[in-house]
């Protein structure tokens, strides 16, 4: 049972804070628990248990038991592991350095104890794992078997049950996955260790319970909580043997006839769409009503499409019947998938932040009373990726200038700058040589293969870049800000620019980011654009942003799915379910 939240300060609490990991440092976090600890374990109860009892007679029943589990552990783990890092959350590492800290005295010594664990353990398949992620099938049947009076049998659950919990906690912590192992330029924060685990378990379990551990790493966000909630929804559909396919031969359209439009309605109710029910009578022109695509259904569908980043015409073509016939278990991995990669984010983050949703193209601006506000975005295509990265936005540029980055100098420009002489300024571009000095455009050989020059778009509506753009100076010169060309924002997939986000309203979002700031008002900002000259703002705080990419989130209480443009998914899941 969880146990009320306890308000005194823990001085043994497992603290953790964000600080940047090296690659070498990563090894020490990973959890690399090998088979031989747990497979070995029973192949080698026998022949214990026999030495022990003939070496120690008369041992008492809880000596037995600290006896055989010291055995256990030096017959099946490497010496070396147990002299590692004290800070260290690798099982392999952990276990036996947990029990030499204790002398080997078992831990999961009361029911109490052993229902927590069970309970945790369930706890953390809704947020995504799986059983056999803790062995929880193998777990319950040596729980079983140290029932009776074997201290070989005990033994063996206290160790299994001691590594299990360590997986947990890991797991909770850090995520399953090691990002860095699937993306080099990961440059998102870790939480790392500041107390030595052994200790603070043992001092847990002696104490306020396994229960009590986990309340105090459990990620408190909002959206996580969500997704554990909406998982939980699509798993209990996958349990009901999930959703009906609706044929894809005929367009749908609305006021149509048609069978497949009950297999339509069968459809959405079986993931909750309200009001889809299958119609029982036939009309008096002899046509079912379930037949009809009516104005309602059409409503539906348009949620539908909507949810899933489709055109919301109410036509289920294509696209839409994709998406209606994916099976419930892609919508349940999308979901596990969320989970974990909150699991890499969402601890120690601040309460207010800018987040971009890579994938599903949006952006939020987050506060501790939740999503503030949000708003449409353009991220980059699956050529010029927009990079996942944490940052803090410092200022603001309005009326800013675009240097072209050199990539889509030799790309783009080039090619039409060759075409069309006229081009660049027609566009408003001067061009600067390598000492950053402004020259003429017919002082260039653009016929060369690479012209050794830099191109910069003044400031003005025709700018890329639009009238003000949000700096958070990284290695990838990326930023938000505003565009020339609103047109884009209708579309419904927008991974569309070279790796900067695109707002759809930035001169809200600027406000919104100066609010309170008595020196600052719409009229200052509006002044200040009709001058025409760059002008850089400073923020009063920086404001931390966090470029991400979630192919499944929850908005406005409904859930919502986006294909995986950049085609990370696949790589991910497969990991999550090694």
């Amino acid at each position: 049972m969880r146990r009320e939240h306890d308000p005194r300060p823990i001085n043994s609490n497992l603290i953790i804070h964000n600080v940047e990991v090296s690659s070498d440092e990563e090894t020490t976090y990973r959890l690399k628990v090998t088979e031989r600890m747990v497979k070995g374990l029973k192949s080698a109860v026998a022949t214990v248990l026999t030495a022990t009892l003939m070496t120690c007679p008369n041992l008492g029943a809880a000596d037995q038991v600290s006896e055989q589990i010291k055995a256990l552990l030096r017959s099946n783990t490497n010496a070396s592991s147990t002299l590692s890092n004290n800070k260290s959350l690798d099982a392999e590492i952990l276990v036996p350095r947990f029990y030499s800290d204790r002398e080997f005295a078992p831990a999961w010594t009361s029911f109490e104890l052993v229902d927590e664990l069970f309970q945790e353990l369930d706890g953390a398949i809704d947020q995504g794992f799986t059983p056999s992620d803790f062995k929880l099938e193998g777990l319950r049947t040596a729980f079983k078997d140290s029932q009776g009076g074997d201290a070989s049998n005990k033994a063996l659950f206290d160790i299994l049950a001691t590594d299990a919990a360590v997986k947990l906690v890991h797991h909770l912590v850090f995520g399953k996955v090691d990002p860095n192992a699937l993306d080099n330029d990961w440059n998102f924060s870790k939480p790392v260790i500041q107390q030595d685990p052994s200790i603070v378990l043992s001092q847990f379990l002696q104490g306020e319970g396994f229960s009590a551990l986990i309340e105090r790493i459990d990620i408190e966000n909002a959206q996580y909580t969500m997704l554990v909630d909406a998982l939980r929804k699509y798993r209990a559909i996958a349990s009901k043997g999930g959703w009906n396919k609706v044929p894809e031969e005929t367009v749908l359209k609305p006021e149509m006839v048609d069978s497949a439009v009950a297999e339509l309605r069968k459809r959405l109710a079986a993931e909750g769409y309200e009001g889809t029910n299958e119609f029982q009578e036939i009309s008096q022109n002899g046509i079912n009503p379930a037949w009809v695509y009516d104005d309602y259904l059409v409503q539906l569908v348009k949620t539908f499409q909507n949810r899933h980043g489709l055109e919301a015409d109410g036509v289920v073509g294509g696209k839409t019947f994709a998406s209606l016939n994916k099976p419930v278990e892609d919508r349940i991995n999308k979901l596990r998938l969320s989970l974990e990669r909150g699991r890499w984010l969402m601890r120690e983050i601040d309460e207010e932040f800018v987040l971009v949703n890579i994938a599903g193209a949006r952006t939020y601006l987050v506060t501790s009373g939740g999503t503030l506000w949000t708003t449409r975005s353009i991220t980059g295509s699956a050529y010029r990726k927009t990079p996942v990265f944490r940052d803090e936005i410092e200022y603001m540029e309005f009326n800013p200038t675009w240097t072209v980055p050199a990539s889509i100098f030799r790309k783009d420009k080039l090619s039409r700058i060759r075409k069309d002489p006229a081009y660049l300024a027609r566009n408003n571009y001067v061009v600067r040589n390598k000492d950053g000095q402004t020259i003429p455009a017919n002082a260039v050989n653009w016929g060369a293969k690479n012209p050794a020059v830099t191109l910069v778009q003044q400031p003005g509506p025709d700018n890329a870049l639009g009238l003000v753009k949000f700096m958070f100076p990284n290695k990838y010169a990326v930023y938000l800000h505003d565009t020339n060309d609103r047109s884009l924002f209708d579309r419904n997939e927008r991974n569309l620019s070279s790796g900067c986000v695109r707002l759809e309203y930035p001169f809200e979002f600027a406000s919104l980011l100066m609010e309170g700031e008595p020196d600052w008002s719409r009229q200052k900002m509006q002044s200040i654009l009709d001058s025409g000259k760059t002008t850089r703002v400073n923020l009063p705080e920086p404001m931390p942003v966090l470029l991400t990419y979630w192919t499944a989130w929850v908005e406005d209480g409904a859930v919502h799915f986006r294909e995986d443009p950049y085609e990370r998914d696949a790589r991910i899941l497969a990991a999550l379910d090694r």
